[in-house]
């Protein structure tokens, strides 16, 4: 289940200041909360009971004060610690508890982000087109990497390099065959939005996968692939570690949801590679 306190925590930086009020009150007081009604809530910040109604349907839009109380109350037990960033007095245990929070809700979060209908439209391009290039620069070049790993054992032949001029010369050489993965975070990155301009500029269906949906290369996307961000906004690093994972997360629907279009076939593809390498490079005693 996602986590409504972390989901708070997490949205804190870009809430007005009435609702920071709400929320550290919220995040600080959670099971006194669940007690409470709409009215009390209000009194005992203070606020008015419109902002708590507006507050409560940010975070649970459906549902709203009722079911935010609800939510709160499925988390009593959790110890509040684990929705804190790392510390230096953080045992093994504790960044275990930590991490793989993070991880979980990673996930769960990123589910709900990525759209089944972009995911679709994201594997027709990579069904249609014969050659995939994939980029990225940084911790993304390593996802870039992943996704042509993945997919050249099915057969598929994808090109990656963390140089943006080769990328721009394999495309411009490959144009009518070819489409490209743009891997970004921040859907900012320079080098990124250069090789999205070029690829627009002469027809080539753009996949971007970020945590931004409205960016400069979010833009010039043929469909974009949203992954979770909830530690983006964290005054440490954990995020480049639960992003990258969003990302290899997002990487291996798409793999999966294209291996299954020729299950039989791709199958075979892998058997065949496996024997292969277990005749050929089998490691000596």
């Amino acid at each position: 289940m996602e986590s409504l306190i972390f989901s708070i925590k997490q949205s804190i930086p870009q809430l007005t200041k009435t609702e920071q009020k709400i929320a550290e009150f919220i995040i600080q007081n959670p099971t006194k909360v669940t007690t409470m009604s709409v009215q009390d809530l209000a009194a005992e910040i203070p606020t008015s009971s419109a902002s708590i109604v507006r507050f409560s349907k940010l975070f649970c839009a459906d549902g709203g004060f009722s079911e935010l109380k609800l939510k709160l109350s499925a988390e009593s037990d959790q110890d509040n610690e684990i929705y804190d960033e790392i510390a230096p007095q953080d045992s093994i245990d504790d960044l275990k508890k930590k991490l793989s929070f993070r991880v979980n809700q990673t996930i769960l979060r990123t589910n709900t982000s990525l759209d089944n209908q972009d995911l679709n439209t994201a594997i027709k391009i990579l069904h249609d087109k014969e050659l995939i290039v994939s980029f990225g620069i940084g911790a993304s070049h390593i996802a870039a990497e992943d996704f042509q790993q993945k997919f050249f054992r099915i057969g598929k032949t994808v090109i990656t390099n963390n140089d943006h001029h080769v990328i721009s010369t394999i495309l411009l050489a490959k144009k009518e065959e070819a489409a490209i993965l743009i891997i970004s975070n921040s859907g900012e990155t320079k080098e990124a939005i250069e090789l999205a301009r070029l690829a627009k500029q002469n027809k080539i269906p753009i996949i971007v996968l970020t945590h931004k949906n409205v960016s400069a290369l979010a833009k010039l996307a043929t469909v974009i692939l949203v992954h979770d961000d909830s530690t983006e906004n964290t005054s440490l690093r954990s995020a480049a570690t639960t992003s990258l994972i969003a990302q290899f997360y997002a990487i291996d629907l798409l793999y999966y949801s294209y291996f299954k279009l020729d299950f039989s076939e791709h199958v075979k593809e892998i058997i065949s590679s496996q024997k292969y390498i277990a005749k050929n490079f089998k490691e000596e005693d």
